[in-house]
């Protein structure tokens, strides 16, 4: 991934995304750098954006849909078993 790409992501202003992002570009360049100094600063660093990730996910997990989502899935599931009532708009 590009810088170009992380200046992308962090501008749709999510979090997690933008940090997952980080996380791919600090290891291209953990992968291009020979300086043994480098390495260890961008280590440093995507060990702390690997922390961050794994916090944002447990914080914040994936969910389908919304709870409004849920309610109408068993209002419709409820009229579903009982064909003789009709759901309230």
């Amino acid at each position: 991934m590009a810088a170009d790409d992380l200046l992308g992501v962090a501008r749709t202003g999510v979090r997690l995304d933008t940090l997952r992002a980080l996380r791919d570009v600090l290891a291209i360049q953990i992968k291009a750098t020979d300086s043994a100094r480098d390495v260890a600063a961008l280590s440093q660093r995507l060990m702390d954006v690997l922390a961050q990730i794994d916090t944002c996910e447990k914080a914040d997990p994936v969910r389908e849909g919304t709870a409004l989502d849920e309610v109408n899935a068993r209002r419709a599931a409820k009229a579903a078993k009982s064909p003789g009532r009709t759901a309230r708009g």
